[in-house]
């Protein structure tokens, strides 16, 4: 019996010497492998035990205020301190210059007032203009968005405002509030620190996509170096550069999708600078207020774009399923209009677009144009068939005050209506004609018959009557 025990025992040590020798050598086999598998690593991949981050984290911004927006949308993508009333100074000059773009030839001359040279106060941008001196728009609008020269800005809008610039400002201030720009009012037109001069970074953004929707202006903010040549005062060019360092090829800021933009300092205001970029199909307006030195301003700006740029996806706009209209159709013939079946009506495809992530949808309206009716010509070969374009359905996004036809969408017909043959109308004229005539004929028959029968009937009842009268005497 003791023997016995002995062997079990014997037996279950020895099974468990055994798993573990085989254990030990799976983790060695297991190891080994792993540090093929590490070793076979390309080159630019590093093995960290760092955890990463989010895919798209918003970017850390020095800027005191802040804001992001899509340019085709109005959708905001990042926001910081964004309602916060703040010193624009010299991005002002954004509306500024649109309102001189809408409201000027570019061949047209303005000169530059004593109020306009000694009015703008110690320390403003100029690009040196003298009194009298006289400038075409085309060249000072150059001065004011590559140069940022006040003075200029205090000319432009003196010869707007006819001959005063407070018209003028009353104009900015107006269109502000059509901008959708509430928190902001401008009380010069170049931005110069002034305490009842303010705005809000989220303004700003709705005054630039405003001023990007003018072609003119897009390229004046893209242009790098401009000269103003010799004028009727200073015999020797002016030759400008664009201070916005992001489009400068020369800089260390330069940035390939940076379109243009405005900058702008004050000591209230600190740095500020409105950005607009491109990359592909998709566009952004950046905004940074009160920044610490034009180095962060560029920098958080180019950031946000970076950050702008990967918070993209594809979207469904519009589903071609929720739409389904008719249309009247009618022909003429002699004059007369003939009613035909109704037109089922189908908009021809779906729209989906690139948009922000956090684009919301209830943005998205319709709008259906299509006509009260559709004539069609008195021929076969004019049929309405299934495809046919017979109107439009816009598809529209709307951001507050912003409002832009993202795209427009055929209405097809999903039905097939064939006028009526001309001969078969005139058949069917015909015989209209003949029942018609056949109806005149029988009235006017049943008409004589009437009377006939009402003569008759006095007839008889006179005869009678003198009869009774003519016994009655004898």
């Amino acid at each position: 019996m003791k023997f016995k025990k002995f062997f079990i025992y014997s037996t279950v040590f020895l099974s468990f010497l055994i798993n573990i020798f085989s254990y030990s050598i799976i983790m060695a086999e297991s190891n080994e492998k792993t540090s093929q598998e590490e070793t076979q690593l390309p080159p630019d991949k590093k093995v960290s035990d760092k955890k990463e981050g989010p895919e798209n984290a918003p970017p850390q911004i020095n800027a005191l205020a802040a804001i992001l927006i899509d340019a085709d949308t109005g959708a905001v993508i990042y926001e910081k301190n964004a309602d916060e009333k703040l010193y624009p100074a010299s991005i002002t000059k954004i509306l500024t210059s649109l309102l001189v773009i809408e409201n000027c030839k570019y061949d047209e001359k303005i000169k530059h007032s004593h109020e306009a040279i000694f009015g703008i106060g110690e320390g403003s941008s100029n690009i040196g203009m003298r009194e009298n001196e006289e400038i075409t728009i085309e060249q000072a609008l150059h001065g004011i968005l590559l140069a940022s020269a006040n003075e200029v800005c205090v000319a432009v809008a003196e010869y707007i405002g006819g001959g005063n610039a407070e018209n003028f400002m009353k104009m900015e201030n107006e269109r502000l509030k059509k901008i959708g720009a509430v928190n902001t009012h401008f009380a010069n037109p170049h931005g110069f620190h002034d305490n009842n001069h303010y705005t809000t970074a989220r303004d700003m953004s709705r005054i630039m996509l405003e001023a990007i929707q003018n072609e003119k202006f897009v390229k004046l903010i893209n242009t790098y170096s401009y000269t103003i040549p010799p004028t009727n005062i200073v015999p020797e060019e002016r030759p400008l550069h664009n201070s916005n360092k992001l489009i400068n090829p020369y800089s260390d800021f330069h940035y390939d999708y940076c379109i243009g933009g405005k900058t702008g300092f004050t000591d209230e205001a600190g740095n500020t600078l409105v950005t607009y970029f491109k990359k592909g199909d998709i566009r952004l307006i950046a905004v940074v207020m009160k920044d610490q030195g034009a180095p962060n301003a560029y920098v958080d700006s180019k950031n946000l774009a970076e950050y702008g740029f990967k918070s993209y996806e594809e979207k469904e706009l519009f589903n071609k399923e929720e739409y389904v209209g008719t249309v009247s159709s009618v022909q003429y013939f002699n004059n007369r209009k003939i009613e035909l079946d109704k037109i089922s009506v189908i908009p021809k495809e779906s729209y989906s677009d690139i948009v922000p992530k956090n684009f919301n949808k209830s943005n998205i309206s319709t709008k259906i144009n299509l006509p009260d009716e559709i004539i069609l010509e008195n021929s076969e070969n004019k049929a309405i068939k299934i495809g046919d374009k017979v109107g439009t359905i816009e598809i529209i996004c709307t951001n507050g005050t912003f409002t832009k036809t993202l795209k427009e969408i055929d209405l097809i017909s999903n039905s097939k209506i064939t006028p009526i043959s001309e001969e078969a109308l005139q058949e069917e004229e015909n015989m209209k004609t003949f029942y018609n005539n056949s109806i005149t004929i029988l009235m006017i028959a049943g008409i004589a018959i009437a009377v006939i029968g009402i003569i008759t009937g006095i007839t008889i009842f006179i005869k009678k009557r003198n009869s009774k009268n003519n016994s009655f005497h004898f």
